[in-house]
C-alpha cells in the first residue's frame, strides 16, 4: 500500500509545476526531484540526501545482530541490505540514477522498528555509469595525504543491477605541544613537549548485486573486503625541574595491520497467503576480521641509553555469523504483521604477548588473562505490528526476546534470557506537522574485548578482563517533533530519557584490578534541537543555514568514591553551526562549517581523565561545480586554532590520595583540503 500511494504521489509531482522545493503531496509525503539538487551538482545519492533540509542519515551498522528497522533509509522502497552502511550504500548510486527521494514518516511503513523521518530513494538504469572523488588533504609537519579517494561503476544486465567501488580511506594526522607534571601541592616537578602522528590507510573494494528474476522476488548481494594499516607514534622530551621529576626522552609507537572481508545475501519472495500479501525474506551475513597489533614503549636517559622498554602483542580474529527470516503479511489496507526469527554466532580469539626489557634484552612477562577465546550463541523472535488507526495516527508495536549463551576457554558458560520490543505512535495533525513517540526495551552489544586483560605500556595502565561481563540493557522514552514552514525551513525537536540497567563501566576488581562491568543502574536523558533555514524567503536566494544542538546529562554512582556522576566520556553538550551559499547564475559556492562537543570526565581505579577539544572545530571551503566538468572544492580547516588538551589526575589506593596531575595541550595547525569529483 504504502509503495502505491508514493508511486501515485511521484506522478502527481512530476505533471504539476514545482518549485526548487520539496512538494507535499496529501498523505504527508515530501517528493524531492533531481531538479531541487542541480544547484548542488550532485555526484552521488549521498549529495542528494545529504541536502534535504532537515534530514539526518541514521545508519545500523553497529546494532546487535541484524534486527529489525536499521537505517532510515530505503532503496526502492526496500531496506539496505544486512548491515551495509547507509551511507556507503547512497554514495555507491549515481546520481543521474536517481528518480526522486520521499521522505515519508517510518511508523507509517510496512517495515518493521522504523519511526522518524525515512528516505525512500527511488532510482532507475541508465546504463553503465560511473563517478570518482579525490580528496587530498595538506597539513603542517606532517605528511601530505595524497591517496585518499573513491570509485564506482554500475550497470544493469537483464534482471540483474550491480555496482563495484575501489576506496582508499586514508588520514594524516598529528599534533604537538607542552605538558606539565605538578604534585599534590601544586608543585610543578617536570615539564615535557610532545609530538604525536598517526598515519592509517584503509584500502578496500565491494560490489553490490541485486537480482530481479520475476516479480516480487528480489534479492541482493553485497561483498566486501578491506585493509586497515595504521601505524602511530608519540615522542616526548622530559626535563626535570625538581629531584621528583625526571630528564629523559620516551618514543611510543603503535601500528595495526587489519584485513576484513564480510557477505551480506537476502531474498524475498512471496509465500503463503497470497490473498493477504505474504512475503518471506531470507537474511545471511557473515563478517570476518583478523587483526595483528603492537605496542612499543621506550625510554631513554641522555647519558645511559636506553633505561626501559616493553612491548605488547596481539593477534586477534574475530567473526560474526547470523542468519534471519522474516515472514510478513497484509490482512488489510489498515495494517501489517511480521514474525522474526534470527540466530547469531560470534567469537572473539586473542593471542597476546608482553616483553619488557631486563638487563639489555626483551624477555618475556607473565600476563594472566591475555589469551583467549569468547563466544556468544543468541536467538531472538519478534511479533510486530503495524496499524493505521486513522487519517492522523499510525502506530506500530513489537514484543520479543532473546537467549543468549556466552562462553570462553576458561570453562565458564552464563546464559541469559532478555525481554525486548517496543511501541511506536506518530501523530500528524496537519500534512506540515508530525509528532513521533517511542518506548523501547533494547539489549546492548558487548565488547568481547573487554573479556580478555591488556596492557597500556605507555601509561603503565593493565585492564583486566572481566568474565562476568552481562549486556547493558536499556528502556528509552522519546518524543520528537517535526514541522515544515515550506520552502525548505524545517524544524525537528526531540527530548528523551533512558533507564539503563547493567551499565557497562570502569569498575574495581579485587584489591588493585581495573576492568570493564556492570553497574546496577543509571540514567541519560536530554534534548535535541536541528532547524534548516532557507533564504530565499528574505531575500538571500541559494543560502541554507542549518544549524543543530544537544544538551544530555547522565547520572550513575561511582562505584569507588560512592558519590553521583556523569556516564564515563558522556556527551554533555553538542553544537554544530553549516552555511552555504550557491551564488545564482554561476557555478561557485561559498560555506563554512563549526562545531563542537564537551565530553564529560573518565574515572578508572588509580585516575581520572578529561579529554577537552578547545575548539571549536571549523571549517569554510569555496567550490566551483564545473571545470571542465569536474566539481572542485579548497577547503580550510581549524580556522580557530583549536587543540586537543588532556588533564588527569593519578592518585594511589583506589583514588584516596592524588600524586601528580598531568595537564598537557597539543595543537595542529591548520588543514588544507581539496575534493574533486566527477562522473564518467
Amino acid at each position: 500500500m504504502y509503495l502505491k500511494r508514493t508511486l501515485f504521489g511521484g506522478l502527481v509531482a512530476l505533471t504539476l509545476s514545482t518549485a526548487a522545493y520539496g512538494q507535499e503531496i496529501n498523505d504527508g509525503t515530501q517528493v524531492y526531484e533531481p531538479a531541487y539538487f542541480e544547484q548542488y551538482v550532485p555526484r552521488t545519492a549521498l549529495d542528494m540526501v545529504s541536502r534535504i533540509p532537515g534530514f539526518q542519515i541514521r545508519s545500523s551498522g553497529g546494532n546487535r545482530g541484524l534486527g529489525q528497522g536499521g537505517a532510515n533509509i530505503l532503496i526502492n522502497g526496500s531496506r539496505i541490505s544486512g548491515k551495509t552502511n547507509a551511507g556507503d550504500q547512497l554514495s555507491r548510486i549515481n546520481a543521474s540514477n536517481v528518480v526522486r527521494i520521499e521522505i515519508v514518516d517510518g511508523t507509517a511503513l510496512d517495515i518493521p522498528g522504523l519511526s522518524g523521518q525515512v528516505a525512500n530513494v527511488i532510482t532507475k538504469s541508465t546504463g553503465v555509469s560511473g563517478t570518482w572523488e579525490w580528496r587530498p588533504e595538506w597539513r603542517n609537519r606532517v605528511e601530505a595525504n595524497v591517496l585518499g579517494g573513491k570509485a564506482t561503476v554500475s550497470g544493469e544486465t537483464g534482471d540483474l543491477s550491480w555496482s563495484l567501488t575501489v576506496k582508499n580511506d586514508t588520514f594524516r594526522n598529528g599534533h604537538r605541544g607542552p605538558e606539565t607534571l605538578t604534585d599534590a601541592n601544586g608543585t610543578l616537578f617536570e615539564t615535557r613537549y610532545e609530538d604525536g602522528q598517526y598515519y592509517g590507510d584503509g584500502p578496500g573494494v565491494s560490489t553490490d548485486f541485486t537480482w530481479k528474476p520475476k516479480e516480487d522476488h528480489v534479492g541482493n548481494l553485497n561483498l566486501k573486503y578491506n585493509q586497515f594499516n595504521f601505524n602511530g607514534r608519540e615522542q616526548s622530551r622530559r626535563t626535570a625541574v625538581t629531584a621528583a621529576g625526571t630528564t629523559s626522552e620516551t618514543l611510543f609507537s603503535n601500528a595495526e595491520d587489519e584485513w576484513n572481508a564480510s557477505v551480506d545475501v537476502d531474498y524475498e519472495f512471496p509465500f503463503l497467503m497470497d490473498e493477504k500479501n505474504g512475503k518471506l525474506k531470507l537474511i545471511g551475513y557473515y563478517r570476518f576480521e583478523h587483526s595483528p597489533t603492537i605496542s612499543r614503549f621506550d625510554a631513554f636517559d641522555p647519558v645511559l641509553g636506553r633505561t626501559s622498554g616493553s612491548r605488547f602483542s596481539r593477534v586477534a580474529d574475530e567473526a560474526e555469523m547470523i542468519g534471519r527470516a522474516e515472514y510478513s503479511w497484509k490482512p488489510n489496507d489498515k495494517g501489517d504483521w511480521q514474525i522474526g526469527i534470527e540466530g547469531v554466532l560470534n567469537y572473539l580469539d586473542i593471542a597476546s604477548s608482553l616483553l619488557v626489557l631486563d638487563n639489555g634484552s626483551f624477555v618475556d612477562a607473565p600476563l594472566t588473562g591475555a589469551t583467549s577465546r569468547v563466544e556468544e550463541k543468541r536467538g531472538e523472535a519478534t511479533l510486530t505490528h503495524s496499524r493505521k488507526l486513522s487519517d492522523k495516527w499510525d502506530v506500530q508495536a513489537s514484543l520479543g526476546a532473546e537467549y543468549s549463551e556466552l562462553s570462553q576457554n576458561t570453562g565458564l558458560t552464563r546464559s541469559f534470557f532478555r525481554p525486548k520490543g517496543f511501541i511506536s505512535a506518530t501523530y500528524k495533525p496537519n500534512d506540515t506537522t508530525s509528532i513521533v513517540t517511542r518506548i523501547e526495551r533494547e539489549v546492548g552489544q558487548l565488547s568481547f574485548f573487554d573479556f580478555i586483560s591488556s596492557v597500556d605500556v605507555q601509561d603503565e595502565l593493565d585492564t583486566l578482563g572481566n568474565t562476568s561481563l552481562v549486556p547493558q540493557q536499556d528502556l528509552f522514552g522519546g518524543v520528537t517533533l517535526n514541522k515544515d514552514f515550506g520552502n525548505g525551513n524545517t524544524l525537528k525537536i526531540r527530548a528523551f530519557h533512558t533507564f539503563i540497567s547493567d551499565r557497562v563501566e570502569r569498575i574495581p576488581i579485587g584489591v588493585d584490578g581495573d576492568a570493564v562491568g556492570n553497574i546496577d543502574s543509571a540514567n541519560r536523558y536530554g534534548i535535541t534541537f536541528n532547524t534548516t533555514l532557507k533564504g530565499d524567503k528574505w531575500g538571500f536566494k541559494g543560502t541554507q543555514l542549518d544549524l543543530s544542538f544537544l544538551l544530555r546529562n547522565s547520572s550513575i554512582i561511582d562505584p569507588i568514591g560512592g558519590f553521583n556522576r556523569r556516564l564515563n566520556g558522556d556527551t554533555k553538550s553538542y553544537w554544530s553551526v553549516e552555511f552555504r551559499h550557491d551564488i545564482p547564475n554561476t557555478d561557485w559556492a561559498w560555506g563554512f562549517y563549526a562545531d563542537q562537543n564537551i565530553r564529560a570526565q573518565n574515572f578508572r581505579l588509580t585516575t581520572i581523565n578529561q579529554f577537552n577539544f578547545n575548539g571549536p572545530w571549523s571549517s569554510a571551503y569555496i567550490e566551483h561545480k564545473d571545470i571542465f566538468g569536474l566539481k572542485v572544492r579548497a577547503e580550510l580547516a581549524n580556522l580557530f586554532d583549536a587543540s586537543d588538551d588532556f588533564r588527569r589526575e593519578v592518585y594511589d589506593n583506589r583514588r584516596a590520595n592524588l600524586l601528580r596531575v598531568e595537564d598537557r595541550s597539543r595543537s595542529f595547525d591548520l588543514i588544507y583540503r581539496m575534493r574533486v569529483s566527477g562522473t564518467f
